[in-house]
């Protein structure tokens, strides 16, 4: 069995950011991803109502990758929608699965 060294990156946001966000990180060199509903507190309020709130969204990507979605989300979400991301240091089997067969 190898390991392969790679990042994930976890974004919570707006729920209302979902589409656009799952198409962006595709866009940007994702393999795919995963999401689910998530509810919290945080900087700007409780989001905990049927008419907002946020989507978890995890994705295992290359160092550049990571960059470049990173990047787009501080520069495009941060500013104007309840949003953070996050990204770890992961070893993963299979890891060219999460690269396109690049490293």
């Amino acid at each position: 069995m190898q390991l392969h060294k790679l990042k994930k990156i976890t974004i919570v946001a707006e729920d209302s950011l979902k589409q656009a966000l799952l198409k962006k990180v595709i866009e940007l060199g994702a393999t795919g991803y995963t999401f689910r509903q998530a509810e919290g507190y945080g900087s700007r309020g409780a989001r905990s109502d049927q008419f907002t709130s946020n989507v978890e969204v995890e994705l295992i990507c290359s160092e550049k990758v990571a960059t470049d979605i990173l990047t787009f989300v501080s520069k495009n979400y941060f500013d104007h929608f309840a949003c953070i991301a996050w990204t770890s240091d992961v070893e993963v089997v299979r890891g060219d699965r999460y690269t396109g067969g690049t490293k």
